[in-house]
This record gives C-alpha cells, sequence and structure tokens, in this order.
C-alpha cells in the first residue's frame, strides 16, 4: 500500500472537523423548519467560546503530561498559542460589528454571555455523566452476592 499524500491527509482531516459541524447545522435546519436570524450567529459563538476554553483545559492537562515526563515546558508554547489564538479570534469577531453580536451592548457582555452558556451546558453533562454513572454503579453493586467456591483438592 502507498502512504498518502499530506495534501490528501489534510483534506480528510478537515473534512473530519467540518462535517460534523454541517451535520449539526442541518439538523437543526431540518427539525426547526428553516434557520432563524441569530441560528448561526449562536452557533459561531459557541464554537469560537469553546475552541478557547477547551484550548485552556488542554493547556493545563498538557502541563501535567510534561510535568511528569519531566519536561514541564515542553506543551506550554504550543497550548498557550492554541488558547491565544482562540482568544484573539473570538474578540476580532465580536468586534466586527454585529457580525456575532446577539443584542449585546459590548464585545466584553457578549463575551460573558458566551461563557455562561458554555458553563451552563458544561454542567448539564457533567450532572448527566454522574447520574449515568451512579446508575451504572448501584445497578453493578445492587446485584447478587456471587461467591467463589474453592474446591479443595
Amino acid at each position: 500500500m502507498s502512504e498518502p499524500s499530506t495534501s490528501r491527509s489534510l483534506l480528510r482531516l478537515s473534512g473530519f472537523v467540518v462535517l460534523p459541524m454541517a451535520a449539526a447545522v442541518a439538523l437543526v435546519s431540518m427539525l426547526s423548519g428553516g434557520l432563524t436570524d441569530g441560528a448561526l450567529v449562536r452557533f459561531a459563538n459557541a464554537m469560537l467560546t469553546a475552541f478557547t476554553l477547551v484550548s485552556f483545559v488542554l493547556l493545563l492537562t498538557l502541563v501535567v503530561y510534561g510535568d511528569a515526563r519531566k519536561r514541564p515546558v515542553a506543551p506550554l508554547l504550543g497550548m498557550c498559542l492554541s488558547v491565544a489564538f482562540g482568544a484573539g479570534l473570538t474578540v476580532f469577531f465580536l468586534s466586527q460589528g454585529e457580525l456575532l453580536m446577539e443584542d449585546n451592548g459590548s464585545v466584553r457582555a457578549q463575551a460573558l454571555s458566551n461563557i455562561v452558556r458554555f458553563g451552563t451546558t458544561m454542567l448539564g453533562l457533567a450532572m448527566a455523566a454522574v447520574v449515568v454513572f451512579g446508575t451504572l454503579f448501584s445497578s453493578l453493586m445492587g446485584g447478587p452476592k456471587r461467591t467463589i467456591i474453592f474446591e479443595e483438592e
């Protein structure tokens, strides 16, 4: 088998990144009977905010990983650039006038609104995970006791 070229690999990777987002927008469009005026704006805000906050969380986890590998500064530069890139994109797009503003008066108010929405979504997902793992644990531990009978030789 021949190895795929770099441009083909990048094309496939970008397809894997764009396809889920496009599928989500298409699904919302089909289920709601069309896109409302602010749907794409909210989607873009959510994507920018999620990118920035997840980059920050990955920065923290990579610092711990780098520390465990005895190279604590190795991932720091890349993830700091990623956080700065996400924050810069967010501020750039929010400062373009009404492009990504959702009836908020300033960039700071819009950024805070995005962070609060993201936080409530993550809190809901965390609570759902606790319920799922609690149910799993109780179903595993609530069953009948199983004993292992050792036969004597």
